[in-house]
């Protein structure tokens, strides 16, 4: 990290300055002096370079409560905005640096108040930061920090530590505490985490005490049975699973006898729904048969639905060529001929005459042309005369302002000139001092800031002496809190150790363990009554389940001789369907053509012959086919349907297994569950099984608010540990504070001191440069006035400064009249060339618009004065002809489709005619068609006429299909209904066959009474099988424990050791342990720097502590206190371990630059000597070093030199000498 560059503007005692380390000769001294007076504002580069990196700065850094008026703005003390000079609007400092990846940046911290004014309201600080050389925002607000802390690898502590050494942080470590050193190294360091470190062990440390505890008293839990208990047990268990087994055979058999009786009773209610399932499908064919019958008559009609559908089409096919006709009759085309032959003619006429208007204008447009170019020619001349006609009126224009402006100047300096000579006669007083002023105005400055500065360092002897006052008692009043806080303190450790006496009367797992053992008798009871309750609801269930897998049994027999009547159907009905197709088939049509009335058949030898004609056996085989047909397609259906029901029967009985097998899992792993849960509550039986419900839950209150005051006596331990450390803290903060207090009132005193003696040099300064004045303008008038403070500088300065410009101005005016007196004489013979080439212009451009007004008038007179151009008037002919050979073309066409739609109008004519007898021949056909279907219709149905046929006709064959299917499928069902009430009523035949001897009433009597006896037996069993498994879970668990304790002891006693020598509650073990090395290694780097500084001592731990001695190399390596050395060595001493802590804090980071913010003057020449030397070996090590110093010897040694130099009016100068 290197700093390039320091800007500040309006900070402290600073208006603007900058530094460059980059340039000469900053850029070739790697040393190099801050001088200048104390309270020039040395420190306050320092501040600025704090400011713009971090925000903070050293001296503001303890300043943290406290608040201020600051302007009319409350701000804390340490708010860096305090930097801000009084009076300014805005603020800033920036610093260009090097970052650890070798770029280059630039920080700025800006201050500003409201419009920038000095009276509007403080702002808050701006903070951002670029790159270079590009000057690109990286970030800026509160992000911009923490990017420059990240570039250049420094916190804001260590950065005071590694660049910025401030002279109050060396004996501040030097004179600390053990316990301060070690915050101060684990601060720097970052080695906190060794201080947590500590907490943890203690921490760890107690948890594996709490954990050993309460496993050795849960060892006691653990109850187990002896042999003897173990062998008798097990036979008591034997037998109870033998009883058990023969009362289940019983039950079975009660639940058998149970079964017909119920089954008995199903069979009954199926009987029963069998009779009224017949009854209802009896009702049923009733009520289709009327509609069967008409369904028969429309799908007869169907035959002759499409003659009657086309008759109706040929009439509405007559009645359009009839309307037709009328319509091409009722068209004139002998009118509409001779109206296109007029038209055409007289269209033929208009392209005649627009041709020959074309002609006659040839001559018309031959001149207009030539008219056309001599008004082109003479437009172009008008334009070039005119354009130079206003030139020179322009030419003229400007050369008359010329010369009257001249005029004008000419009598307006003749006006200043007679001004300035009498102001110059008037205030000639002024000319002593004008004739000198730079110099004068020096002194008389210096002179009024003297003024100034003297009754302003009046001011700040008398306002100095309060804050005196005031430090003084702030410091009394720190150092009674110092003391009220070790009292407080010391009372804190009383109560702590109170605290820690309470905690070790109780234990903590004694409790734990009695709670636990309450909660889980709880639960086990609240399981046991949980799962008595659910074997019951079980139970219940598996009964339902059982009675429902019988009823399901005897439905799925019942849909299986469904399925078979079904198929029996269905093979009947393809039977005679195969019986009527093969007499329908076309070999019996052949033997049936030879058949002879009389004569016997070549088949079956009869002489009757019934189907002996054609037509009437079709027809009667076809309605049979049908029937047939119909009766297959139905039982398929019935078939399917009892399939499907047998299925379903099947999957509800499959369904109704598995929820029966599943449930009687369900009951007997609930059942051990049971034994086993009784058995380990007997084999765990203590002092508690003994109590009811109520005295459980008084015990297991009791027990957590004996719990909950244990916890709440040692979060009070906790809570006093932090507030112990709290007020430890604070203790050494108010420590600091004491030393602060009395090192700044030590500063107040020294400034006042320092005042005093300004004071006195100011008033000796000024009294010889009033000697020095007072010589020269005793008897001036405004000396008079200075002198009483009746006339300001500023005024006299004005008035100076006003004479001295009268003066140039007189000069000026001399000049500026010859030149303008030359200018009049030039311009005077141009103006008047310049009036006569205008006039000439003027007559020339009228001439020519005369000629062109004339041209222009006859050239319009050739169209009628009409204003257009040869081109449009032809345009105008041509469109004419265009428009008048579209309208003949029109007109052709319009003549030619008049012909064409006479001719079209007789062949339509013609085609209706030929069209309408064809429609004639075909309707008589389809009439006579119908009328013979008609004949043969009536003569199977006499009561119908030819309406009813027609409404017929209007029937949908999809409902007619529909209502012929119902009635089919309908008598299906009578006869499947029929033969299933058969089936039912010989099922409960032979069901009766198999009545129990009990009856029912004396049965269930029976079942009750072995169901009690089988739980009772179910219960003991259970308790038996309880105890045998709890005692082997509990042999189980104890040989657990034991190993269990065997390794938490091992783990105790490791810990127990780690705590014993590292661990405590606040962690300060570890630390203290972790900071003694840190220690060595900072006292390694501060002697290599020691060993420049003084060769006679060197720095020393004593022991493993964090107190540090020096041992005296002259006095035979002597070790001795730190408080024995003198001014000048504790200096050394502190600038070698502010050295090592630079390192220290650095040691990862590459640092280029360093500044030394110390007071040298407590050294004497030979020490002072040393030191330089010891920070030219830094110089030498590529550090570029900084110093601030106003000692004289100090600044002779140090060629290269920042000089901040303090003016008159508060403000400093900065220059690099």
């Amino acid at each position: 990290m290197k700093i390039l560059a320091i800007r500040v503007h309006q900070l402290a005692s600073i208006l603007d300055a900058e530094v460059d380390f980059s340039a000469s000769p900053l850029k070739e001294a790697g040393l190099f002096a801050i001088t200048g007076d104390t309270g020039a504002g040395k420190s306050t580069l320092l501040d600025a370079i704090c400011l713009a990196l971090y925000n903070k700065t050293a001296r503001l850094r303890g300043d943290t409560g406290n608040k201020i008026d600051f302007n009319g703005d409350n701000i804390k003390l340490n708010d860096s905005r305090n930097l801000l000079r009084r009076g300014a609007g805005q603020g800033y400092a920036e610093v260009d640096f090097i970052g650890q990846d070798k770029q280059q940046y630039r920080a700025r911290l800006s201050f500003s108040r409201a419009r920038n004014k000095a009276d509007g309201k403080l702002q808050p600080a701006q903070h951002s930061l670029h790159s270079l050389p590009d000057e690109t925002l990286i970030a800026d607000r509160s992000a911009a920090g923490k990017e420059i802390e990240r570039i250049i690898g420094l916190s804001f502590e260590q950065f005071s530590r590694a660049v910025l050494l401030a002279q109050h942080e060396f004996a501040a470590f030097l004179k600390a505490t053990g316990d301060e050193r070690a915050q101060l190294l684990e601060c720097l360091t970052g080695t906190d985490k060794f201080s947590r470190i500590g907490q943890r062990i203690f921490e760890r440390h107690r948890d594996q005490l709490q954990a050993l505890e309460q496993l050795k008293l849960s060892l006691s839990n653990y109850q187990v049975l002896s042999p003897e208990q173990v062998e008798t047990k097990q036979a008591e268990q034997k037998a109870l699973e033998a009883k058990l087994a023969e009362l289940q055979k019983q039950i079975k058999q009660f639940e058998q006898y149970q079964g017909w009786y119920k089954q008995a009773s199903q069979q009954q209610q199926q009987l029963n729904q069998a009779e009224q399932a017949k009854q209802e499908l009896q009702q049923q064919m009733h009520a289709l048969a009327e509609k069967a019958t008409e369904a028969k008559q429309a799908l007869q009609c169907l035959e002759i639905k499409d003659n009657r559908e086309r008759v109706t089409s040929i009439a509405a096919q007559h009645g359009q060529l009839i309307k037709n006709r009328e319509q091409l009759l009722n068209v004139d085309h002998k009118t509409l001929l001779k109206d296109a032959e007029q038209t055409l003619e007289k269209q033929t006429a208009q392209l005649n005459q627009a041709k020959q208007a074309q002609k006659d204008a040839q001559p018309i447009i031959s001149q207009a042309r030539e008219l056309d170019k001599q008004l082109a020619v003479l437009n172009q001349q008008a334009a070039a005369q005119k354009v130079q006609a206003e030139k020179a009126k322009h030419h003229h224009q400007e050369l008359t302002n010329t010369l009257n402006s001249h005029k004008a100047e000419q009598q307006k300096q003749l006006d200043q000139q007679a001004q300035i000579n009498s102001y110059l006669e008037t205030h000639a007083q002024w000319q002593p001092l004008a004739k000198d002023w730079s110099f004068f105005k020096s002194e008389l400055s210096r002179f009024s800031q003297q003024l100034h500065t003297i009754s302003q360092s009046q001011q700040n002897v008398k306002a100095l002496q309060p804050k005196i006052d005031e430090q003084q008692a702030a410091a009394q009043q720190c150092k009674t809190q110092y003391q009220a806080l070790e009292q407080e303190i010391k009372r804190l450790n009383e109560q702590d150790t109170a605290f820690k006496s309470s905690l070790n009367t109780q234990s903590m797992a004694d409790i734990d363990a009695r709670l636990e053992a309450i909660k889980h008798l709880i639960e086990k009871r609240q399981v046991w009554q949980t799962n008595h309750q659910q074997l019951k609801s079980w139970q219940t269930q598996l009964n339902t389940l059982n009675q429902t897998e019988q009823q399901l049994q005897t439905a799925l027999k019942d849909a299986q001789q469904g399925a078979e009547q079904a198929q029996q159907q269905v093979s009947f009905c393809e039977q005679n369907l195969q019986q009527v197709q093969l007499r329908a088939s076309e070999g019996v049509s052949q033997l049936r053509a030879t058949l002879k009335a009389g004569e016997p058949c070549a088949v079956c030898g009869s002489k009757e012959h019934p189907f002996m004609h054609e037509e009437m056996v079709n027809e009667q085989f076809s309605q049979l086919i049908n029937d047939f047909t119909n009766q297959l397609t139905n039982a398929k259906q019935h078939l399917k349907a009892q399939q499907a029901l047998q299925q379903a029967k099947s999957n509800e009985l499959s369904a109704c297994s598995q929820q029966i097998s599943s449930l009687s899992g369900q009951i007997s792993e609930l059942s051990a569950q049971q034994q086993n849960l009784k058995e380990t509550m007997a084999a765990n039986r203590t002092e508690l099984n003994d109590l009811t419900e109520d005295q459980l839950n008084e015990r297991q209150q009791q027990l957590s608010l004996q719990k909950q005051q244990y916890y709440k006596t040692l979060e009070q331990q906790q809570q006093l540990q932090n507030t112990l450390a709290a007020k430890q803290a604070e203790y050494n903060q108010q420590g600091q504070a004491l030393h602060s207090k009395e090192q700044q009132l030590n500063e107040l005193q020294q400034q006042l001191n320092n005042l005093q003696t300004r004071l006195n040099e100011l008033n000796d300064e000024h009294q010889q440069l009033y000697t020095t004045l007072n010589q020269q303008f005793t008897s001036a008038p405004w000396w008079q006035a200075l002198n009483t403070q009746s006339v300001s500088l500023e005024v006299i300065a004005e008035h100076v400064e006003a004479y001295q410009a009268s003066l140039q101005t007189a000069d000026e005016l001399k000049t500026n009249l010859k030149a303008i007196e030359q200018h009049l004489a030039h311009v005077t013979p141009q103006l008047n060339e310049a009036h006569a080439s205008l006039t000439q212009c003027n007559e020339q451009l009228s001439q020519t618009q005369t000629e062109l007004t004339q041209i222009q008038s006859k050239r319009e007179g050739l169209f009628s004065n009409a204003a257009i151009s040869v081109d449009e008037f032809i345009a105008e002919l041509e469109k004419a002809i265009d428009s008048a050979q579209q309208a003949l073309q029109l007109a052709q066409a319009t003549h030619s489709n008049a012909i064409k739609a006479r001719d079209e109008q007789a062949i339509q004519i013609a085609n209706f005619d030929e069209r309408e007898k064809e429609l004639t021949a075909e309707q008589a056909a389809l009439n006579e068609r119908f009328s013979l279907w008609f004949n043969d219709f009536k003569s199977q149905h006499p009561s119908l006429d030819e309406q009813v046929v027609s409404q017929l006709l209007t029937i949908n064959p999809a409902e007619i299909k529909q209502t012929l299917a119902d009635f089919h499928t309908s008598e299906s069902s009578l006869k499947d209904a029929e033969a299933l009430l058969k089936q039912r009523q010989q099922a409960l035949a032979q069901h009766q066959k198999d009545k129990p001897a009990l009856g029912e009433d004396e049965l269930q009597l029976q079942l009750n009474k072995a169901t009690e006896q089988q739980v009772q037996e179910n219960n003991a069993l259970l308790q038996v099988a309880t105890e045998l498994k709890t005692h082997q879970q509990n042999s189980e668990a104890l040989a657990d424990k034991q190993k269990q304790l065997v390794e938490q002891q091992k783990s105790y006693e490791h810990w127990h050791l780690l705590n014993k020598v590292l661990g405590d509650a606040s962690g300060k073990t570890m630390r203290n342990l972790a900071q003694t090395q840190t220690l060595k290694i900072l006292l390694h780097y501060a002697n290599s720097h020691l060993q420049t500084l003084n060769k006679r001592y060197k720095l020393t731990a004593i022991g493993q502590t964090l107190d540090i001695a020096i041992i005296d190399k002259d006095m035979a390596d002597e070790q001795r206190s730190v408080n024995t050395l003198s001014g000048g060595e504790s200096f050394l001493v502190s600038l070698a371990l502010a050295l090592g802590l630079a390192s220290l804090s650095s040691n990862k980071v590459q640092i280029n630059s360093l500044f030394i913010d110390e007071g040298f003057g407590t050294l004497d020449s030979e020490t002072l000597s040393i030191a330089m030397d010891a920070l030219d070996s830094l110089q030498a090590q590529g550090r570029k070093v900084g110093v601030i110093s106003h000692v004289s010897e100090m600044t002779e040694r140090v060629a290269t030199q920042v000089h901040v130099a303090k003016k008159p009016g508060g403000y400093s100068t900065i220059s690099v000498i």
